[in-house]
């Protein structure tokens, strides 16, 4: 074998192997946008139940204003379900009497930051101010406080973990991200649930689309139809495995 075919042959393996190696950095990247989630897992948070049950957290984040929150909440009435809202504190400031309702109707709400920021890219005050600012918002609107977290795009790292964590917030992530709020269409918003559904997941939702609403009913008539139950975030928590 003459020394160019030997480095034809190298050349190919070099090629494959390098093709091979980009399908699976690939295959890693969809994985984490389909999940919502670029940050790696960190220990402690939940981003789903370990549970012998069939039955899922169904969460929503309320950001935008006022968007579909009262036609959502229209449909869990309907169906007699009771989820988790995660509110931003500028979403809540402008809307007091819907984030009441929400409670009212006997749902459970956790804080979603104050004004929806990567918290993984701020220091430690501006942190602090987020958080602060959050409880004010919860005291002075609602005169309640929670201890449910979720962080603003699903950015979580140790440090925010851990800041949250002293200030007694139970971090809550998500299994199951169908990007309603990218309005993909309501066939796709379900299929995507409907196909990634497991024991224990928490399941992510946004109040801002008209599609979510007009999926909503149908994901919920196919969880009970496969006889999940359909619990708040604490609900499934309880649940978990000992």
């Amino acid at each position: 074998m003459s020394r160019a075919e030997r480095l034809r042959k190298r050349r190919k393996r070099f090629l494959l192997s390098l093709s091979i190696i980009l399908l699976l950095l690939c295959f890693l990247l969809h994985r984490q946008i389909t999940k919502g989630v670029f940050s790696p897992l960190v220990k402690g948070a939940y981003y789903q139940v370990e549970t012998k049950d069939k039955a899922v957290a169904l969460t929503f984040e309320v950001v935008w204003e006022p968007a579909f929150t009262a036609e959502v909440l229209d449909i869990l009435d309907r169906y007699k379900i009771r989820s988790t809202f995660f509110l931003t504190g500028s979403w809540l400031r402008q809307n007091p009497d819907l984030a009441r309702e929400i409670i009212e109707r006997g749902h459970e709400i956790g804080q979603h930051g104050y004004s929806h920021k990567h918290l993984t890219e701020l220091d430690d005050e501006q942190l602090k101010q987020e958080f602060d600012l959050m409880a004010e918002a919860l005291q002075e609107e609602l005169n309640v406080q929670t201890s449910l977290f979720r962080p603003p795009y699903g950015e979580l790292d140790q440090r925010v973990f851990a800041f949250a964590a002293e200030r007694g917030y139970t971090t809550v992530v998500w299994s199951i991200n169908p990007h309603d709020w990218r309005e993909p269409g309501k066939d796709k918003i379900i299929s995507r649930i409907t196909k990634q559904l497991h024991k224990g997941a928490i399941i992510l939702l946004h109040t801002n689309s008209s599609q979510t609403v007009e999926a909503l009913p149908v994901i919920i008539q196919s969880l009970l139809m496969q006889e999940y139950e359909i619990l708040t975030f604490t609900e499934l928590a309880k649940r978990g495995r000992k």
